[in-house]
């Protein structure tokens, strides 16, 4: 059974048990950017996958969100970055990593839905505005942790922003299977608890693995990453999970 995930450290982390075999399944992983997964899942392509929270609930029709795997900030999430001293304002074009992704959904919930949003892969971003390419730029996973290396400063903590006001951690990605396979729903959620309580059992060994397909290698914006979002929300997300479905369907 087809399980899509993106390279990013925190799913990397907590997939590394059962990519490797440590822990059996019939799961055979693939890895895609979390944009392309959004644009895939249109059409029902694997059926388990990685999603923008956002991007699900414009889903519900294909996809059953699981309960484990979801990918949470606690007051943490996409920020909002650009040149020093430039001044945003609504009408200054912002790259995002996609525009089904949570990280636009955060954007809007910022700064109003009529904002000149242009897609690029999340990992040009930074650099584009660093060369001037668009005035703003939204960085997720890693790149939220060193804009600074690329001389860039800080506009608005988008993930902060969200909390403050729905006062409920930031929804960033969710596990989700194709309603056809409804029936394995309950197997996967437990092999992805297991994976994930198999990586803090021992991270030192899972590191490596993670590394393979960082963007940045630096040990501490890894550990950052990782301890940002993947959390207690991984293995269940039942407690908050209405009263986050409702407040993205309003954004």
């Amino acid at each position: 059974m087809k399980f899509a995930i993106t390279p990013c450290p925190n799913d990397t982390f907590s997939y590394c048990a059962l990519i490797s075999g440590a822990i059996a399944s019939d799961l055979d992983f693939v890895f895609e950017d979390i944009e392309t997964l959004n644009t895939l899942a249109k059409d029902g392509t694997y059926p388990v996958t990685k999603l923008s929270f956002a991007a699900y609930a414009n889903l519900t029709d294909k996809y059953e969100l699981l309960d484990a795997g979801a990918a949470m900030g606690i007051g943490t999430g996409p920020v909002l970055v650009g040149k020093k001293g430039e001044v945003f304002t609504p009408d200054k074009e912002v790259l995002v990593p996609g525009l089904n992704t949570t990280a636009a959904l955060l954007m809007r919930f910022y700064a109003g839905k009529n904002l000149k949003l242009r897609p690029m892969m999340f990992r040009g971003i930074a650099d584009a505005v660093s060369r001037g390419e668009a005035y703003f730029g939204v960085l997720i996973h890693e790149g939220r942790f060193v804009y600074k290396n690329a001389g860039l400063e800080l506009v608005a903590d988008l993930g902060a922003h969200w909390t403050e006001r729905t006062q409920l951690p930031v929804p960033l990605g969710c596990i989700c299977i194709r309603r056809d396979f409804i029936s394995k729903k309950e197997v996967v959620e437990k092999k992805i608890r297991d994976s994930i309580a198999a990586a803090f059992s021992d991270p030192e060994s899972v590191y490596p693995f993670v590394r393979k397909y960082a963007q940045y290698l630096d040990e501490d914006v890894l550990q950052k990453h990782i301890y940002a979002f993947v959390n207690g929300y991984s293995k269940s997300i039942e407690p908050i999970r209405e009263k986050i479905l409702e407040n993205l369907l309003k954004c």
